[in-house]
């Protein structure tokens, strides 16, 4: 559904947009609860940082949380912000600052058991002009998630072409391994959520290269999603089972709570 936009979305000839043609945008996917968004400053900084590198004026985000507050009902919801570049021109070459969005709100259907993953057969290539960014060109999401259809599995973990492990289709993960929390290495391609980046606030959480055996050999899996929060991983196939009975995993589980419970 949609909750509001920045132009008249009955204009059918403002879906001819850049967002729509060229993917010339970036989104944020969030958790709203009571009508706040409980990571709100860490989608906002994102959200901020693709579009300056984009060179995309920002829409009023306070307008917009004012929205949010007078005009949900739900007290649980998915909210999806979509900025694009405003340009009634065609063709590749941006011509414009303006910006023009879209928000949209989704149910919230709660996922707290703990997940069997697969392992993608495609992997990720470098996108070193994009990397980190929720950009709208989700291609090689899409044509990877698409593997799900062929098994049970709850989500893939994706790799990238040199074999180290990256994310799965919408998630972060985080490793845990002699008491500490590792994480994987994204440099050249995947995105660091804001869940992950709100939890380096909160916990010492070591970035590095991590790949299949490392996996394997961990005491425990845990993946991030601001949606979702923190669950942990049961099984991947052909790597084994893992321990979830874990003091790290409840301490995670306790300051997510308190985060959504201080809104």
């Amino acid at each position: 559904m949609i909750l509001a936009s920045s132009f008249d979305t009955n204009d059918i000839k403002m879906w001819q947009n850049r967002g729509f043609m060229y993917g010339d945008g970036v989104f944020e996917t969030m958790r709203c609860v009571n009508q706040k968004v409980p990571l709100c400053t860490w989608h906002q900084q994102r959200l901020l940082q693709s579009l300056k590198y984009l060179k995309i004026e920002p829409p009023d985000m306070e307008f917009i949380k004012h929205i949010i507050k007078e005009q949900l009902s739900e007290p649980d919801a998915v909210l999806r912000l979509t900025v694009f570049r405003r340009q009634a021109e065609r063709g590749y070459q941006p011509l414009s600052r303006h910006c023009d969005w879209l928000l949209s709100q989704y149910p919230f259907q709660q996922k707290q058991r703990p997940l069997t993953l697969t392992i993608a057969k495609q992997r990720l290539s470098p996108q070193p002009l994009l990397k980190g960014m929720k950009h709208l060109n989700r291609l090689p999401q899409v044509l990877i998630a698409r593997e799900l259809n062929d098994n049970d599995a709850d989500d893939l973990l994706v790799l990238n072409q040199q074999d180290e492990v990256i994310e799965t289709t919408c998630q972060n993960l985080l490793i845990i391994k002699d008491n500490q929390v590792f994480t994987p290495d994204m440099q050249d391609c995947g995105v660091e959520g804001v869940a992950l980046a709100w939890l380096k606030q909160h916990i010492i959480i070591k970035t590095q290269i991590l790949r299949l055996n490392d996996i394997k050999n961990a005491d425990g899996i845990i993946t991030a999603n601001a949606v979702h929060g923190f669950r942990q991983v049961k099984t991947i196939e052909t790597l084994g089972s893992f321990q979830l009975n874990h003091l790290i995993y409840d301490r995670i589980s306790k300051l997510w709570q308190q985060q959504i419970n201080l809104i």
